[in-house]
């Protein structure tokens, strides 16, 4: 009796050692997991399979591991709550991420996670695979078949043991060495990728910077006051001056136009004042104003008055978006105007836009391989998304600086360059207008409105707005009787019920008249200059309609450290 009740003993702690991954307390559901033992697989901590099972499900996958590399883990847990597919992916992906399930840099690794219920007969399992186990062996449809045909049947029994058996044995059918070898074969076609993806980028960025070397860089020319001209050479019109100085056409060239045709007696401007106070600006048509208008300004003109003859020569302020078609064919004229004198080496909007075509191009081709990447997860795809689109962006950046000047044009940039110091310094220090013109710093500045002109081209409207307010009083009078506190006589404020827009003032001091773009006596200087903007961009009428080789291990266990990202769950409930 007493050599049995010994047999016995021992027969019942050796079934307690194998059994005790079952028997042991179970840790509170993950995540986080429990630390992964050295070697182990199985971890039934909801205590739902024989030890015979935990047994042979290490066996298959020890197998599958020796033959491929591929990890896989087992794991159950006691988890209401994870009612759902989505729910048990997450905790298994979850597991795959804190262990490291897979080689590292294969990401082959596998998890089979039962999220149970209480009565441990019913539940959620996931089968969620690494990028890299997914493509050589199961893909998430393959998983699924497997769940659905072979495991979910014998687990909706009761039969637990049963299922994860059948669903272990499918999946060592396919983890075979051939399978094995397409996951190297997939990896190093993956490198060599990533390797070319990579030098894309580079070569596209290298690219477009050797074309601006050699087809946008400016000419070097000093940028010195003794390289002063007496005049602009012939068609050097302010609205080209911003174009020369700028290398492309802007809003500011539109307004350097408007303002040179106003200055010559073609236009007026007209500006009315809403309930609220705010001023917008019409424009009124006068006349050819004379010879002398370069091509690109009469073709302006005659635009401003083709569009206001149905409007007795006047375009109210909500009329002056009919004119934006002018506006950018003035732009067109300047640019071609430009090149055929040898001063830009091609139109800068048409170089601005075919580079800007070539990196709108490299950024969908990342914005292609970004949705690919979504599908097929391969990091040779996030090298070519982020190296493509870097190009891409590069490419739109150099855009802005390909449009090149000649020699020649060089030469004007730096007259241009030395002219607005000076214009700028004669300014600064002047009480009028007037006083600007008799300082004679550009020779052929000979009246206040060709400062406006100019000055406009140049930027100026600060200054100007400065000049034009010291010709004041406080109780805006003119500090120069004898007419030196010039105000264009081309830009006046609209009598209340009627579109006179003559704009014969010349003066501010009319007694008892508003001034110019205000409503009371006193002018306002600055809103001229602000009220320019409302004329180059107008407002659109509103519309109706809407418009490695072996494993490596990590800290936590066994596993090799891989992980999740870029995998994919499989599954479902029982």
């Amino acid at each position: 009796m007493r050599r049995l009740a010994t047999i016995a003993a021992l027969a019942i702690g050796a079934w307690l050692m194998l059994a005790a991954p079952a028997l042991a307390a179970a840790p509170p559901a993950g995540p986080p997991y429990p630390a992964a033992v050295t070697g182990q697989r199985v971890y039934d901590y909801a205590g739902i399979f024989s030890q015979a099972t935990i047994t042979q499900a290490q066996s298959i996958i020890d197998g599958i591991q020796a033959r491929t590399g591929a990890q896989v883990a087992v794991y159950t847990q006691v988890k209401p709550e994870s009612d759902d597919l989505d729910k048990a992916n997450a905790d298994a992906l979850a597991l795959m991420n804190q262990w490291g399930v897979g080689r590292k840099g294969f990401d082959d690794g596998l998890v089979i996670l039962f999220d149970m219920q209480d009565n441990l007969r019913h539940g959620q399992v996931s089968l969620y695979a690494g990028s890299g186990y997914k493509a050589a062996f199961l893909s998430d449809a393959d998983r699924q078949s497997i769940f659905d045909n072979d495991m979910k049947p014998l687990l909706a029994d009761g039969d637990m043991d049963g299922g994860l058996l059948a669903g272990l044995r499918d999946v060592d059918a396919n983890a075979t060495p051939d399978h094995a070898a397409s996951l190297e074969r997939g990896r190093q076609i993956n490198a060599l990728m990533a390797l070319g993806a990579l030098a894309l980028g580079l070569l596209l960025i290298v690219w477009v910077a050797v074309s601006w070397l050699r087809h946008g860089r400016d000419p070097v020319y000093i940028d010195d006051n003794s390289i002063l001209m007496p005049a602009p050479p012939d068609g050097l019109t302010p609205g080209m001056a911003t174009i020369l100085m700028a290398e492309k056409s802007s809003d500011r060239t539109v307004s350097a136009g408007l303002v040179d045709l106003a200055a010559r007696g073609c236009i007026s401007f007209v500006g009315d004042t809403k309930p609220l106070g705010e001023t917008e600006t019409g424009i009124r048509f006068l006349g050819d104003g004379g010879a002398g208008l370069s091509a690109p300004e009469a073709a302006l003109r005659d635009a401003v008055n083709h569009k206001s003859l149905k409007h007795d020569g006047y375009l109210a302020p909500h009329s002056v978006y009919r004119l934006v078609p002018a506006f950018d064919s003035y732009k067109d004229d300047l640019e071609d105007a430009a090149v055929s004198r040898g001063w830009l080496a091609a139109k800068p909007s048409k170089v601005t836009m075919h580079w800007g075509g070539i990196g709108g191009l490299e950024l969908t081709a990342a914005l292609v391989a970004g949705f690919v990447l979504i599908f097929v997860q391969a990091s040779a795809l996030l090298l070519a998304v982020v190296s493509v689109g870097a190009a891409g962006i590069t490419t739109l950046i150099f855009a802005r600086y390909m449009p090149a000047r000649t020699r020649q044009g060089a030469m004007l940039w730096a007259m241009l360059t030395a002219y607005k110091r000076t214009l700028e310094l004669s300014i600064s220090r002047a009480k009028t207008m007037g006083d600007v013109v008799k300082e004679k710093a550009l020779p052929w500045v000979t009246t206040p409105d060709q400062v406006m002109a100019w000055g406009v081209a140049f930027g100026l409207d600060r200054q100007i707005e400065m000049v034009l307010a010291r010709s004041l009083n406080s109780d805006g009078d003119a500090v120069d009787p004898q007419g030196d506190a010039w105000y264009p006589r081309w830009w006046v404020m609209e009598p209340a019920g009627g579109h006179s827009g003559s704009g014969l003032a010349n003066h501010a001091t009319s007694s008892g008249s508003s001034g110019l773009f205000s409503a009371s006596a006193i002018p306002n200087p600055g809103s001229i200059m602000a009220a320019l903007g409302s004329i180059t961009s107008p407002s659109f009428p509103a519309s109706s309609s809407s418009s490695s080789g072996g494993s490596s291990f990590s800290s936590g266990g066994s596993f090799g450290g891989g992980g999740g990202g870029g995998g994919g769950g499989a599954g479902g409930g029982f």
